[in-house]
């Protein structure tokens, strides 16, 4: 790939579109983009490319989509990214970037509808400078290290406030299309692709970092949003009420949090509703009844102080909801059977109080063991 982006004998030539995803190529990503300053769409996912992303690639005035996910790249964010503020797609995902988000990324990348850094080593915490992309669709961070509050600025993406009108990202010159952009978006553990219709698609998914704190109200403003996956945080508080505000919905995932109270009644307006799991928390009560939610598995709804269908359990039995912790499970172990405990320490309670006084009193010794040779002197002459 070095001979052919960086032979000397080219001249400045007038390619839009560099698709060389899924070619096992290797090695570092070329630094001589300065050759192609006509580039709109780069496409170097699925390969094996290691070492940082090239400076060189800032070089790039026209860039609009960039996806180099899925190789095994290191260094922090691309400082290269700074000029390019005609980037409309950002697929970074899937490497080994490190480092923090920049707190420049929303005022330098303002168009910017997609944002895709999952399954990285990023750390501290989400800038507030996202809440500045007000153009963002799919906004994934799922799987770093991030820590802190999810922003409650949020709610200023304003394509994310309602229905989006277009039906597709395509790259376009001179009014003719050129080709269309696909992502994948993870959804109940299955990843999904999505390209004639990601026009229509909205999703936040911060999944499995480090995240604390309530979930803000502000993200539930966010009515166009189909796809919100928070699970895996340290997220605390209670389901903000107005979640029910989100009618375009699909997909909720709040599971493996620290989430307690009641799940807001509201949940049941949500009419789209495909996809809910909020699985191991701290929530209690009874499950609000809807078309949709009695639909989902019980295991959906695990782990929690939870009764009322699809639980097989009774709210008004007042029975006592188990809690199932699957740390042993997860970890291979198995659980403590404590009726065979309690057994066990009964059985050697009531041995020691028999045997004991026979052991420290001989007269008690004498007393048993004569009343032993009647009962069978007796046996013996009856029979």
């Amino acid at each position: 790939m070095n001979d052919f982006l960086c032979c000397k004998k080219i001249e400045e030539f007038n390619l839009y579109n560099l698709n060389l995803a899924s070619n096992n190529l290797s090695g570092k990503i070329p630094d001589c983009w300065i050759k192609w300053p006509n580039l709109i769409n780069v496409n170097l996912q699925s390969n094996h490319f290691v070492g940082n992303i090239p400076l060189s690639m800032g070089s790039l005035a026209w860039l609009q989509f960039l996806n180099i996910r899925n190789n095994s790249l290191s260094g922090i964010f691309p400082t290269a990214m700074k000029k390019k503020n005609n980037l409309i797609s950002l697929d970074i995902g899937e490497n080994n970037l490190s480092g923090t988000i920049p707190a420049w990324i929303g005022e330098k990348l303002p168009r910017i509808k997609i944002l895709r850094l999952r399954s990285n080593n990023f750390s501290g915490h989400i800038p507030n400078g996202i809440c500045d992309m007000i153009f963002l669709q799919d906004f994934d961070l799922a799987q770093n290290s991030l820590s802190g509050n999810i922003p409650n600025c949020l709610n200023n993406i304003s394509t994310m406030l309602q229905k989006n009108k277009s039906t597709d990202l395509i790259i376009t010159i001179d009014d003719s299309r050129l080709t269309a952009i696909s992502i994948f978006i993870w959804t109940k553990g299955r990843a999904l692709l999505y390209n004639s219709i990601l026009g229509l698609v909205t999703n936040v998914d911060l999944s499995d970092n480090n995240l604390s704190g309530e979930i803000p109200r502000e993200l539930t403003y966010l009515d166009g949003l189909i796809y919100l996956n928070l699970s895996g945080n340290q997220l605390s508080g209670q389901i903000p009420p107005s979640i029910g505000n989100m009618r375009l919905l699909e997909s909720i995932d709040l599971s493996r949090n620290q989430l307690s109270g009641k799940i807001p009644p509201t949940i049941s307006n949500l009419s789209f509703l495909n996809n809910l799991d909020l699985s191991h928390n701290h929530l209690e009560g009874e499950i609000p009844t809807g078309t949709q939610i009695q639909s989902f598995e019980a295991s959906d709804f695990v782990g929690n102080n939870l009764c009322g269908p699809p639980l097989p359990i009774n709210c008004s039995s007042n029975q006592q909801i188990p809690y199932i912790d699957n740390s042993e499970t997860e970890n291979g172990g198995h659980g403590v059977n404590w009726f065979f405990v309690s057994f066990t320490v009964g059985f050697i309670v009531g041995f020691w109080i028999v045997i004991a006084p026979l052991l420290i009193y001989r007269s008690w010794r004498y007393a048993y063991f004569s009343f032993l040779d009647n009962v069978c002197y007796k046996v013996r002459s009856y029979w």
